[in-house]
């Protein structure tokens, strides 16, 4: 369910970010759509909703670490593969520093591996909040720093507004055609190998 709000906002991120920059944030509350939003909107507020809205995807992310343990480091490894090499040094991160880890690296990695280390649930959640709201004030200070240009971009975006949507919507299309394209392809392979 998080995955497709955050695709729905990426997919009409133009229109969201001239109409509703906070809805764009509650919706995929990426570093760049919260740097777009820190021009139009309460820091407090930005800060709060992206804080919430990433705790909800680390709390997810923990829960399947938590209900799968290795299988779901294992997974990850194998459907991205770019991903899993790192994989081994966030692991040994995480066992050096525990879930003082998320303060510095507030990721779903780190939150799967949490997951599956049996961490407490608070002290996750406390150190997981801590290091979103520290990087994302971080993140709405830097688009603060651009809003100028943010609103330069802001204003083109309302005079083509529908062209600019569609052509966001197509790519986020494309992207994901292609993306599903290459996993099955990846299944047949493994398919006719093994």
């Amino acid at each position: 369910m998080l995955t497709v709000a955050s695709l729905l906002g990426t997919a009409l991120a133009p229109y969201l970010l001239v109409k509703s920059p906070l809805m764009l944030v509650a919706l995929s509350p990426a570093a760049h759509h919260v740097a777009l939003a820190a021009a139009t909107v309460d820091p407090w507020l930005l800060i709060s909703v992206a804080t919430l809205r990433r705790a909800l995807m680390g709390l997810a992310s923990y829960g399947l670490g938590y209900l799968h343990g290795r299988a779901t480091i294992e997974w990850l490894q194998l459907r991205h593969p770019r991903l899993g090499q790192l994989v081994g040094v966030v692991e040994r991160l995480f066992a050096r520093f525990g879930i003082a880890l998320l303060v510095l690296a507030p990721i779903p990695t780190v939150a799967v591996l949490a997951g599956a280390a049996r961490s407490r649930l608070v002290p996750f959640l406390l150190a997981l909040t801590v290091g979103l709201a520290l990087w994302l004030k971080l993140t709405q200070h830097v688009g603060d720093a651009f809003a100028r240009r943010t609103d330069l971009l802001t204003a083109f975006l309302d005079e083509h507004l529908l062209e600019s949507t569609l052509v966001c919507l197509a790519v986020v299309a494309l992207q994901q055609g292609i993306s599903r394209w290459l996993r099955n392809r990846r299944a047949r392979l493994s398919n006719t190998v093994g």
